[in-house]
């Protein structure tokens, strides 16, 4: 009679665990993450920060794959903005520890996307518990808690360093019982409302009408009906609805980011 070994605990590959850094007095650093549907210009928003003294030197981490061909051509590469292709939990770890040390002199960095760090975290979840699974192409209920988990301590993580801090998701279309259809970063369950209430802003980025009736690139920020975004700004200080065709820098200047 042959006998079973008993089964082994999957190994999952995981973000690195960070204590929380204390924010000095005066050290105002913008927490933003831009959202909107596909081909609406995310990555390019990001790539004007290389032309700020503000955001500049930034360092881009790429998981979406499309950086450099959105931003080819654009002045600096590897002196104003850095890109750092991203595969894996490893890769953001080497990241975050080279933005910790900072040698370089970075003044911000930003992450395209959550959408697809999220998917990834997912899909590397049933990859490492494949042998185990009685359908290995199954999302489980409990891998969307633990893609959670390792999503937060990503996000945190790179939120409380001493930088500008950039992240952009795709949109996605949900019913809200009480406002029916609205627009939210697109991230499964929970995730799509946990990430954006750790950012200080987010923007929803889109072709919207303008007061003339032209079509313009329009960043919404805050008192959009049915659509999932929001702005802090210092005591007494006030911020538009909305930004036409916007860059960092007008960000900056309408949310009284300083030198």
């Amino acid at each position: 009679m042959s006998t079973r070994s008993a089964p082994t605990k999957a190994v999952v590959s995981r973000p690195t665990t960070r204590p929380r850094r204390t924010i000095e007095k005066g050290e105002r650093r913008i927490k933003c993450m831009i959202y909107g549907p596909a081909g609406q210009g995310k990555t390019y928003f990001i790539g004007t920060a290389s032309m700020d003294p503000r955001t500049s030197p930034i360092l881009i981490l790429d998981f979406e794959g499309g950086v450099l061909s959105t931003l080819e051509g654009l002045p600096g590469e590897n002196e104003t903005w850095f890109h750092m292709q991203i595969r894996s939990w490893t890769d953001y770890n080497k990241a975050f520890d080279r933005l910790d040390k900072n040698v370089e002199g970075f003044k911000a960095v930003a992450i395209d996307s959550m959408s697809e760090t999220h998917k990834f975290a997912l899909f590397n979840i049933i990859e490492k518990e494949e042998d185990r699974r009685k359908n290995p192409d199954l999302i489980e209920q409990g891998d969307y808690g633990t893609a959670s988990v390792q999503i937060n301590r990503l996000v945190r993580s790179f939120r409380d360093l001493p930088l500008h801090v950039f992240m952009t998701a795709h949109a996605k279309d949900e019913t809200d019982p009480r406002e029916g259809l609205v627009k939210k970063p697109m991230m499964a369950g929970r995730v799509a409302e946990e990430v954006p209430g750790m950012m200080e802003v987010v923007g929803y980025l889109a072709w919207t009408e303008d007061e003339e009736g032209a079509m313009r690139r329009t960043l919404l920020l805050q008192n959009w009906p049915k659509v999932r975004v929001k702005v802090r700004t210092p005591w007494g200080k006030t911020a538009p609805d909305e930004i036409y065709d916007p860059t960092v820098t007008s960000l900056l200047d309408t949310l009284y980011y300083e030198e």
